[in-house]
Order: structure tokens, then C-alpha cells, then sequence
């Protein structure tokens, strides 16, 4: 679901960046008030992992993230490969990504379970 833009009445416009965990089945959104950006995305992570990741998954040694094809967390994207590499290495995990095809996200299960959570968050619907 990162990077689906939406306008908020006195934010300006909001990006929110979300991270689904599949097995436990729950979501962690992340709302910024400026530009989809891999910085962003990977903050999004970040936060999810201190606040809800490690407790949730205490033996974790690696983690597998899934990202849409386009936009900052794009496969072509260095700056996207550079601070999940950076965050790896933060948190000494191995992490591992990889990428729905274009245009297929918007059918993925982690992007209809947060759809609720960034209408909550924004008070509005994405873009």
C-alpha cells in the first residue's frame, strides 16, 4: 500500500506507508506529510519493528518485505536498496525484499487491510 497518496483537509497532502504482518495479522500505518520517498518507507518499517515487529516476532532473524513494483520501493529504486540495506544493518537482520508486478498491489491482502487504518488516520480516502 505505500505510497497511495491522499489529501487531508490541513495536512496538505499525506503519504501513508504501511506494513502488513502476515502471520500475525495485523497492520502498522505510518502517515507522513510530505513525499512518498524510500526514506519514508523504510522509517515505516522501522517504527513498525520498535513498536510492534520484535515483540511480535522475538526469534526474528531475517525479515521478508513485500513492495509494490512502482514508486520509492521500487526494485529500480538505489535509494530504496540503500536504506533497507541501512536498516538491516541497524537492527542486524538479514532482510530480504521483493515486488508485486505493477499494478497488481491494489489486489494484495496487506493493501485491502490497511485501506481502513489510513481512512482512520487521514481522515480521508487515498487517491
Amino acid at each position: 500500500m505505500t505510497g497511495q497518496d491522499c489529501r487531508a483537509q490541513s495536512w496538505g497532502k499525506a503519504s501513508p506507508d504501511g506494513v502488513y504482518a502476515v502471520g500475525a495479522r495485523v497492520g502498522w500505518v505510518s502517515v507522513g506529510v510530505d513525499h512518498d520517498t524510500a526514506e519514508l518507507a523504510v522509517q515505516a518499517l522501522r517504527r513498525w519493528w520498535r513498536q510492534m515487529g520484535q515483540a511480535t516476532y522475538p526469534l526474528a532473524r531475517r525479515l521478508l518485505v513485500t513492495a509494490h513494483g512502482g514508486g520509492s520501493s521500487s526494485r529500480r529504486s538505489r535509494l530504496w536498496q540503500l536504506e533497507l540495506q541501512g536498516l538491516a544493518d541497524e537492527l542486524q537482520l538479514v532482510i530480504s525484499g521483493c515486488h508485486l508486478p505493477l499494478g497488481t498491489s491494489q489486489w494484495s491482502q496487506s493493501s485491502a487491510s490497511l485501506q481502513d487504518p489510513v481512512r482512520a488516520a487521514t481522515g480521508t480516502k487515498p487517491a
